[in-house]
């Protein structure tokens, strides 16, 4: 082998590892942008998490009114975020005060659950 065949394949050499650095760090460049940029995307979501107000569950007693169903009660008491439909906060309702039918009885009193965000220490 001559000398300048060495030296044209030490050249070859060195540039094939140059494109080769170069290809590493672009993709290094690109994991790390890409690392950076899901590690923003969490923070915001847990920044979005922390704003959420948490809420309480508290019950309370009322009386029964004449003309006043489960259903009734249900409407001015019900919370979508917390139930899934009208029905499950009624049958909660029945569950809470031993009913086993729809039946209430004006003058009687029953217990309702309710959410506030409002932490009562009382």
């Amino acid at each position: 082998m001559s000398n300048t065949d060495y030296v044209t394949k030490s050249l070859l050499n060195y540039q094939k590892r140059i494109r080769q650095v170069r290809f590493h760090i672009a993709v290094l460049s690109l994991f790390m942008i890409t690392s950076i940029s899901l590690l923003l995307i969490s923070f915001s979501t847990e920044a979005n998490d922390m704003e959420h107000q948490p809420s309480y569950k508290y019950y309370k007693s009322i009386e029964i009114s004449r003309g006043d169903t489960l259903w009734s009660i249900a409407n001015d008491n019900f919370d979508a975020e917390h139930y899934k439909d009208t029905n499950a906060y009624v049958a909660e309702v029945k569950k809470l005060n031993a009913l086993s039918s729809d039946e209430i009885v004006a003058g009687s009193h029953i217990i309702v659950p309710y959410y506030s965000s409002e932490f009562i220490t009382d």
